[in-house]
């Protein structure tokens, strides 16, 4: 099975899902590049971390490119989605209580950030962000029998709802979470996502501090970045660095990408996954997900979070039903290889490796060695082009699909459908 804008495949059995690698869609990079990888967690050992010794889970599992990296949870086998309750199906009067749970007013976010004289601008972010950012400590399952670790989460509302990634929490059959303050509850799956890496979890609560959300429109290269987690099992962590590039594409996982992620300076280690990358002023910037690592499963100083704008949209509609729903295309690709331009009869856009039978591609008539250089108003010049506006735009759209063959411009239309589940 193919994705509307890639190659998306299902992992191995047996292997928790891994987003954002793609074996069949790779750009042409001018020089090698490592694969980015998943932190992984080190199993739970007496005496690490806190008190409770919480570490977390570990093994390598990523597959080779340049170097052998490794994948958080690796050994551990894929659990089931919770799926959040269909409103439609909803006593009446439970819905009008969750109405009015919704509508109740709720304590107020972190406090803004304020430097004061003797005082860094990164004590002044921890100060206000700790409270916001928790550990996430799981049991679950895997090929190889019982399994824990740990990972880390961000306070998204204060009624309970807590975003962390789906690496951390995919083969979750326990999950506990650890407060800034000691405090523990036992969490709930609502909803969780492959292809963005993003869960949402919730605990039974309601008087949460949030942590304040920021715009990743606002972004800038060189912009302090601070990273709170619990890496290794150090609840309550941070570190600091800046960003350091934007619109970052990076594949982690057999057949999935994700084009444009915050790469950081700021050390991130196995555990601070689904921990919060923030600001100067504290507000949410990113979810650490990825390092990029050269055989060591720690930190290289390279790591990766999702934008805050994915993470917040992707959540929003987890919470909302459960589940998220991608457009999709049918194709796999890559760039334009230099080798092959002449033949092509075109020097840049998203080459078609792959069609999948039955899909809006196919029905168009798009085929291996067609070259996309536009799809809609999007012009289209490499394949993460064409993944981003495959997924800017909605299931039942129709655009117009420009591409070459054999040095020859056509159009097709093409009308986007829900991408099958993975």
């Amino acid at each position: 099975m193919s994705d509307g804008h890639a190659a998306w495949r299902r992992p191995d059995s047996g292997q928790e899902p891994a987003p954002w690698e793609s074996a069949s869609v790779r750009t042409e990079p001018r020089t090698p590049r490592e694969p980015a990888t998943y932190p992984p967690i080190p199993s739970r050992s007496p005496g690490a971390g806190h008190q409770d010794a919480r570490a977390g889970r570990g093994g390598p599992r990523l597959a080779v490119v340049a170097l052998v990296a490794s994948l958080i949870g690796g050994l551990l086998a894929s659990a089931a989605t919770v799926v959040a309750l269909d409103r439609r199906e909803q006593d009446p009067a439970e819905a009008a209580q969750e109405v009015e749970e919704q509508v109740r007013e709720q304590p107020d976010q972190a406090p803004e950030v304020t430097v004061v004289e003797g005082r860094t601008a990164v004590e002044a972010v921890a100060e206000a962000v700790l409270p916001t950012v928790v550990q996430i400590d799981i049991d679950g399952g895997g090929p190889l029998g019982t399994a824990a670790g740990n990972g880390s989460g961000v306070i998204y509302r204060s009624d309970g709802y807590i975003i962390t990634n789906n690496h951390v929490v995919a083969s979750a059959e326990q999950m506990e979470v650890v407060f800034a303050d000691g405090s523990r509850d036992e969490a709930s799956l609502v909803g969780r996502d492959v292809l963005s890496d993003i869960a949402v979890v919730r605990v039974d609560r309601d008087d949460l501090t949030a942590i304040r959300i920021g715009e990743t429109s606002e972004l800038r290269v060189g912009q302090l970045a601070v990273a709170i987690g619990s890496p290794f099992g150090l609840e309550g962590s941070v570190t600091a660095g800046v960003i350091s590039a934007l619109n970052r594409p990076i594949s982690v996982g057999e057949g999935i990408r994700l084009p444009n992620v915050i790469q950081t300076d700021a050390p991130i280690n196995p555990g601070n996954s689904g921990g919060a990358l923030v600001g100067a002023d504290g507000r949410l910037i990113g979810i650490n997900s990825a390092i990029l690592t050269s055989g060591s499963p720690a930190n290289a100083g390279v790591g990766f979070a999702i934008p805050v704008s994915t993470a917040v949209d992707i959540a929003d509609e987890l919470i909302e039903s459960g589940s998220v729903t991608y457009p999709y295309l049918g194709v796999e690709g890559s760039n334009v290889p230099t080798a092959a331009a002449e033949r092509l009869g075109v020097e840049q856009g998203a080459l078609i490796t792959g069609v999948e039978p039955g899909t809006p591609a196919a029905q168009a008539g798009l085929r291996p060695d067609d070259v996309v250089v536009r799809l809609g108003t999007t012009e289209i010049t490499t394949m993460d082009d064409l993944i981003i506006a495959v997924r800017q735009g909605e299931v039942g759209d129709t655009l117009d699909v420009v591409y070459i063959r054999r040095g020859e411009e056509r159009t097709a239309e093409v009308t986007l459908v829900e991408r099958p589940d993975l």
